[in-house]
């Protein structure tokens, strides 16, 4: 057979076949799922999709992986899960369209009775589930649901994990950020971080040991919890690895996206923003992982974002990053923030979103770094009208002075 031809055919039979043939063909997990995901896609005529995966422990859903958007379409994709109506495959087995927009269909990926993660392919044009369609959904939920089901890592069944043993994670995880900050002539940096679990997966960090510059780092894991945290953990040995190998940064995210991608596990990464700013020129350069852009406030009040990047660290073995470049002033506030915190929610789906972050720092961009955070964590818990935030919320800032 030829695995290559793969939805060549519409028989289940074939279909399970030719599921089979690609498992056989792949080199590793996430090789299988970057090889079937967008032939699934095309046999339902869009190149566009989007998987989902549920943790029923939790009862969440968190993007995984996209195809056929651009690369930094995962902030959007995770705000438009409402309207894809993801949270009916909790109920809803077959196939289903979104009732918001016909354009939307969604496959539950089942094993017996527990949802695994759904996938969402978008069409430029209403998606017709033909019976020929219907049948070939309900082989790949079941396929799929059995595939997804046989790669859970023990550490993510919550039954399987002591408390105390979270509890010591999180002390260890704690002392992964640093617990002082330089205040040079030149520059200083603070950061803020609270999880919504024991664990999670945001992660910042500095390093100024060259004494001429400073490099910053700021990443977010897929995922909660002990499983984010683990690749959180692994991401930060990595990079202080090829931190003190590096000049001039260019190539640190083409080398970091080389070692972080997961051969054997399931699609799993991170997003990321890299800092490094020389004193002596005053020059900014960074990279940009699949992350929000860094925001940039200076003395005047004014604002502005720093464009470019590529995708995610891990989700594509051969991306490649370029580095972007900016000259900061006296006074230039550098902002970075995981999704934690554009993503706080009132109940009636208001999202705080960078607009919440920038009118925070607005008015307060003078004060003292630890207060200008302060003062952005209450203005989003004051917003959501909670007292804990539901993700793992993370916020780091620079100045120069």
């Amino acid at each position: 057979m030829n695995v290559t031809s793969l939805f060549s055919h519409q028989a289940p039979r074939d279909l399970t076949l030719d599921l089979m043939g690609h498992l056989i063909e792949a080199a590793s997990l996430n090789q299988y799922m970057q090889l079937v995901l967008p032939k699934i896609g095309r046999l339902f005529g869009s190149e566009k999709l989007c998987l989902v995966d549920y943790y029923e422990h939790t009862d969440q859903f968190a993007l995984i992986h996209f195809e056929g958007y651009p690369p930094d379409s995962r902030f959007s994709l995770q705000r438009k899960m409402r309207e894809m109506e993801v949270r009916r495959a909790v109920s809803e087995r077959q196939p289903y369209h979104s009732g918001a927009n016909p354009n939307l269909l969604c496959i539950p990926f089942y094993l017996q009775d527990i949802l695994e993660a759904v996938l969402v392919v978008e069409g430029d044009q209403p998606i017709e589930l033909s019976p020929e369609r219907s049948a070939a959904a309900v082989v790949i939920s079941t396929f799929l649901g059995l595939f997804m089901s046989s790669t859970r890592l023990e550490v993510n069944r919550e039954q399987l994990v002591d408390f105390n043993d979270l509890h010591h994670a999180r002390q260890i995880q704690l002392n992964f950020l640093p617990r002082s900050y330089p205040d040079t002539p030149n520059y200083e940096v603070f950061g803020y971080n609270s999880s919504s679990n024991l664990v999670g997966g945001d992660y910042f960090d500095y390093f100024d040991d060259r004494g001429d510059s400073v490099q910053c780092i700021l990443a977010d894991a897929c995922g909660h919890g002990l499983a984010a945290a683990l690749i959180m953990s692994n991401f930060r040995g990595l990079l202080q690895s090829q931190v003190s190998r590096h000049d001039d940064f260019s190539q640190l995210f083409n080398s970091l996206n080389q070692l972080v991608y997961f051969d054997e596990d399931l699609i799993q990464y991170l997003t990321g923003v890299f800092l490094h700013f020389d004193q002596g020129s005053e020059v900014l350069r960074y990279l940009n992982a699949g992350h929000y852009e860094p925001l940039v406030f200076d003395q005047g009040g004014n604002v502005r974002g720093l464009p470019g990047g590529g995708p995610p660290l891990g989700m594509f073995k051969e991306s490649k990053y370029e580095a972007g470049e900016v000259y900061l002033r006296q006074g230039d506030l550098v902002v970075l923030y995981t999704d934690g915190l554009v993503d706080v929610e009132t109940r009636n789906g208001d999202y705080f979103g960078t607009e919440g972050i920038t009118a925070a720092i607005h008015d307060h961009r003078d004060l003292p770094l630890e207060q200008i955070s302060e003062q952005v964590v209450r203005s989003a818990k004051e917003f959501a009208g909670v007292g804990s935030f539901e993700d793992d919320v993370t916020l780091f800032l620079m100045r120069i002075k």
